[in-house]
């Protein structure tokens, strides 16, 4: 099924990364699975206007930001009563304790840690952040078969 007929609307994905190589990755990822993936200018934004301008089913949050910590935001996020249900994923290149990360879970956000996840793993917390069932496995390709 074409990409553009697999949601009947474009739902988007706010990315909050100062990374560009990472946040053009991230945007990569929802893009392939049928999203909008929406880039939150780190330097200018008001994050709680911007969720609001542009109603994520999710947000795709780093911790370790120029600006000002992931976790301000995140704050900020579920402070205001039109913001604070969207579905939070941090994807962060910092350890967290376990406690905080049960912590984050019970606030139905979501840890996954830079460099310890697949690209599927990612897609399978935005899709189940957007409602929508877990996309089908890929079929394998006979390899090497000429028939």
């Amino acid at each position: 099924m074409p990409k553009s007929t697999r949601h009947s609307a474009i739902k988007s994905i706010l990315i909050v990364e100062d990374s560009p190589d990472f946040s053009n990755l991230l945007k990569f990822v929802v893009e392939d699975d049928g999203f909008a993936g929406v880039q939150f200018p780190i330097d200018e934004g008001n994050i709680v206007q911007w969720a609001i301008e542009h109603k994520p089913v999710a947000i795709l949050m780093d911790l370790t930001l120029r600006r000002k910590p992931g976790m301000e935001y995140i704050e900020e996020l579920k402070a205001d009563h039109e913001t604070k249900d969207i579905p939070i994923i941090i994807i962060t290149g910092r350890d967290i304790p376990q406690r905080e990360i049960v912590s984050l879970q019970m606030r139905d956000i979501r840890y996954l840690r830079k460099g310890r996840v697949e690209l599927d793993d990612i897609k399978a917390l935005i899709r189940k952040a957007a409602g929508l069932p877990p996309a089908p496995p890929a079929s394998p390709k006979a390899k090497g078969k000429s028939s």
